[in-house]
């Protein structure tokens, strides 16, 4: 890790650490072996987060045929993964919903892109036969751009500012020029701190280079490069559907292009621009919020 990114960590009190449920959760994220018994003891103990998480599961985007009533009724609906990716999200708005003025982003925008990403990037990631991939899309979409929150701060005292209505390219170059590296390093710095896994690190260090050295650290691995292509598209449909990440969205023949390079034909990326904005407003209804 870059000692300046070491350092930007360490002056940033607010990021220093996760709250310790969020941390205890991406620990059983992690252990593919985790048991119902251990899920509810750390559930269980945060009141508003269980709360929250018999919201989303009750959600139409999950569709269950009955009312989820308890934490451990939702475990056997939807099983131990799933449930842990929820309540890890859950746990996760408070730290992504606040301005990014550095960024020009106001109140909860950075937290409703990266619930469109998650949701879009676990969408696309269904189309896969192994089903677990649908819940680690969800989780590495909704945390992709954490960098943004590290640089944040070192922006706004920084002379010289980003540009108002960047593209993607524009904006890491920018981060780059100004920082020395841009929020995908950061953003992999502070899941390092945070002890994300090393793929979610990964993940996290590619997203916006699906296929390259940092994804998986093999361009091989099949499985790395079908989530790498889900968070990444996800990304880019977010916003062109109307919620970026402070970035300005790709034009139409742009991201029929680029969604056609990662291996999303023209209909699927049509479908899924159609619904995403529909399941986001689902989503943040049950927890009591809106676009």
């Amino acid at each position: 890790m870059s000692k300046t990114l070491q350092d930007l960590i360490a002056g940033t009190s607010e990021l220093r650490s996760l709250p310790s449920t969020t941390m205890r959760l991406m620990d059983l994220l992690d252990d593919a072996t985790v048991g119902a018994d251990e899920v509810l003891a750390v559930i269980e103990k945060d009141p508003s987060l269980t709360a929250n998480l018999l919201k989303l599961c009750n959600s139409a985007y999950y569709g269950l045929r009955r009312q989820v009533g308890t934490a451990r009724q939702a475990l056997v609906l939807l099983g131990n993964r799933t449930i842990v990716n929820l309540a890890f999200a859950a746990s996760m708005g408070d730290v992504l919903r606040g301005p990014l003025t550095g960024y020009h982003m106001e109140r909860n925008q950075m937290w409703h892109h990266a619930l469109g990403t998650a949701l879009g990037a676990a969408h696309l990631a269904s189309r896969q036969p192994d089903v677990s991939l649908r819940e680690r899309a969800f989780t590495a979409g909704l945390v992709h751009d954490i960098g943004k929150l590290l640089l944040n701060g070192a922006l706004k005292q920084k002379l010289v500012q980003l540009p108002s209505e960047p593209t993607a390219a524009a904006l890491q170059a920018a981060e780059v020029q100004i920082m020395g590296f841009d929020h995908a390093e950061a953003g992999a710095a502070l899941a390092q701190a945070w002890n994300f896994p090393p793929a979610l690190v990964d993940l996290i260090a590619g997203h916006h280079r699906p296929g390259g050295d940092a994804v998986g650290g093999n361009g091989n691995d099949p499985e790395a490069a079908t989530l790498a292509a889900a968070v990444a598209g996800a990304n880019a449909v977010a916003a062109w559907c109307g919620f970026g990440g402070g970035a300005t969205a790709m034009a139409g023949a742009d991201l029929t292009e680029f969604m056609a390079n990662l291996g999303y034909e023209e209909a699927l990326v049509d479908e899924f621009a159609a619904r995403l904005p529909g399941d986001l407003d689902t989503m943040l209804s049950v927890i009591g919020e809106s676009r």
